[in-house]
């Protein structure tokens, strides 16, 4: 029990620090409101969720064994977070180019004229492409939660801190996800909000490039 409620703390602190997925879901947030951010940390926990099941399976440490496998889903990550990086950086009245709604004269911007539902799946792929192609939690997985394992464990005491790390990730977000769409729902000036998704636009973009230059100790 004390090694779970260790691991559960030292989760706690690797998830609250902002990255990719945080930036996803301030992207989501601003640009289609509360239910996409939550949409998109929905993407991320169930990301989690199969590289718990993996890592039980075996398949994160034969990942991880392999350099060309594993630079291959660095590479992949890297360039997925660049190409959302890029469309956030070519944003136009609040919203990424593919996603702009009409803009009012004012200067605030009207409601999306993207259908709901795939508005959604939008939200909810960004955040499952973006965690299945993060190395560093597959790291987690392979590096971080053996060192809470003792000797004796079995796949379920894997499967356990697995499922804990991805609902303390999900809840994590989830509060991040509140936060953004309590802001948005503030903001209605197009081009502070603009302002803002190329910000994060461009630390998206370089989270990519940190990434494909990284090469994290495996």
């Amino acid at each position: 029990m004390s090694s779970i409620v260790a691991f559960a703390a030292l989760a706690a602190v690797l998830v609250v620090i902002p990255g990719p997925a945080v930036m996803l879901v301030l992207k989501s947030a601003l640009a289609r409101g509360r239910r996409e951010a939550v949409l998109t940390a929905l993407g991320v926990l169930v990301a989690d969720l199969v590289w718990a099941l993996a890592s039980v399976a075996g398949l994160t440490a034969l990942l991880v064994s392999s350099q060309v496998a594993f630079d291959a889903v660095r590479y992949l990550g890297a360039g997925y977070l660049c190409y959302l990086g890029v469309r956030l950086l070519a944003t136009r009245r609040g919203l990424p180019a593919t996603e702009a709604a009409p803009e009012e004269p004012d200067g605030t911007a009207s409601l999306p004229s993207t259908r709901p539902g795939r508005s959604a799946l939008r939200a909810l792929r960004e955040g499952l492409l973006s965690d299945l192609s993060n190395p560093k939690t597959v790291i987690v997985f392979t590096s971080v939660i053996p060192q809470f394992l003792g000797s004796a464990a079995g796949p379920a005491d894997v499967l356990v801190l697995g499922v804990l790390f991805s609902v303390i990730g999900f809840l994590s977000l989830l509060s991040y996800g509140m936060i953004f769409g309590a802001a948005a729902s503030i903001l209605r000036d197009a081009r502070v909000t603009r302002a803002i998704l190329r910000g994060g636009g461009a630390i998206l973009a370089a989270f990519g490039i940190g990434l494909a230059v990284e090469r994290p100790a495996t």
